[in-house]
């Protein structure tokens, strides 16, 4: 009983967390506010941010974290939102582990991850319908 009080409240906190990052750095990208967008560290991550913000990609991504991150924070659609945002962290993942160099960058990789991951895993069964090895349509039956 105990340990699934802890779990809750892990999950939830990692979840409001998680959300509020997501939150945050989605709006410091359109307001510059309260520190300017950052750019990266690396020799290619520069180039690699500003062809993102050229072609307007950055602008997607950016309102998928502030959408993603506001369902994450009022625990709505939480399943979905971890869903469609999971190719951003993986993008996430690999500049932070690969391409960054600096000293937190494997770190923030690491963690991010994790925590998308564990939440995965709070979540899983939403997940395990989609797990199934052949499925059909509703009414045809294979």
């Amino acid at each position: 009983m105990e340990s699934g009080k802890l779990l809750n409240g892990a999950v939830a906190t990692l979840r409001t967390l998680f959300g509020a990052w997501n939150l945050f750095f989605g709006f410091v990208f359109f307001f510059n506010f309260p520190i300017a967008q950052p750019m990266g560290h690396g020799p290619m991550t520069p180039y690699l941010n500003q062809t993102l913000i050229d072609t307007h990609l950055f602008h997607v991504v950016k309102v998928i974290e502030i959408v993603v991150g506001l369902l994450l924070i009022f625990n709505r659609a939480v399943p979905l939102a971890l869903c469609v945002y999971f190719p951003i962290t993986v993008v996430i993942f690999i500049v932070n582990m690969f391409l960054e160099q600096f000293a937190a960058g494997p770190y923030i990789a690491v963690i991010y991850i994790a925590v998308h991951l564990f939440l995965f895993w709070a979540y899983r069964r939403y997940y395990l319908p989609m797990l199934a090895w052949r499925a059909y349509p509703d009414g045809l039956a294979g």
